[in-house]
């Protein structure tokens, strides 16, 4: 499905223990192809270590070693600027089919990661994004997939993503919250998801009332999905700006990985 991928590096601890989840997620997703990135942010102080051939170096190391556990092909990139710029010009030179990130900002207890390269991605990115957090939490329980949904056309890309997973007779779950006070779309949301899930006799529903982002981080607390889908809302540069989104909010909180589905 996801073809050829962008993997960001940082060399951190935290990044490490998070791509311990890699493995699994790349077969879930059918990756082939991984072209592992480091940008040099020249509007910081750099180590003295950090420079363009000690970071072609590393990645070369980096991708010697996924090639040889996963059976991947890997290439490799160094850039210099911003992070989340660089990555996702990168993502349109090589028309890359997505982009995974580390999220190290999930256990502070936070729903928003202010700063963070993973945010910045979020709100910038043209392709699905993969944001894998460090994990602090038991690992997935099973190879559920969760699709969180609001009915909305944003969501449907996100939707047929989590369609092509579940012809491979996977378990899945579809979780929709929506507010106390009833919209006119709630009944097409409805009828939307109960038509998926008669396509897919392996597919559960859990149609919440509540907060949406408070009852989709705690369906993803009890059931520890492998993978949560989501659609991501936004294509205008003001729309790309604008903070709190549900969709970022359960990416920042979630403690396993998110895809997100422009």
């Amino acid at each position: 499905m996801l073809d050829h991928l962008i993997l960001t590096v940082d060399y951190t601890k935290e990044w490490e223990q998070a791509m311990e989840q890699l493995p699994a997620l790349l077969k879930l997703l059918g990756t082939r192809r991984i072209t592992l990135t480091y940008v040099l942010q020249t509007h910081k102080r750099l180590h003295p270590d950090d420079t363009e051939g000690s970071a072609t170096e590393r990645l070369r190391r980096i991708g010697e070693r996924l090639e040889s556990s996963l059976g991947v092909e890997t290439a490799t990139h160094v850039a210099n600027g911003f992070v989340a710029q660089e990555v996702q010009a990168l993502a349109r030179k090589l028309s890359a089919d997505g982009v995974v990130a580390c999220n190290r900002s999930h256990r502070a207890a936070k729903e928003l990661f202010f700063g963070n390269t993973a945010l910045n991605l979020a709100r910038m990115t043209k392709v699905p994004l993969l944001i894998i957090p460090v994990q602090d939490e038991p690992p997935a329980a099973e190879e559920e997939i969760l699709l969180a949904t609001d009915g909305s056309k944003a969501s449907l890309n996100a939707q047929a993503a989590f369609e092509k997973l579940m012809a491979n007779q996977r378990t899945g779950r579809v979780v929709w919250a929506h507010s106390e006070e009833p919209e006119q779309s709630d009944e097409a949301t409805e009828q939307r998801i109960n038509e998926l899930a008669e396509r897919h006799p392996n597919v559960h529903r859990n149609i919440l009332t509540g907060r949406p982002v408070d009852q989709i981080l705690q369906t993803i607390n009890d059931t520890r999905p492998l993978l949560t889908i989501m659609g991501k809302r936004g294509s205008t540069p003001i729309q790309e700006i604008m903070i709190g989104s549900t969709t970022e909010h359960v990416a920042a909180g979630s403690p396993y990985p998110v895809l997100m589905i422009p």
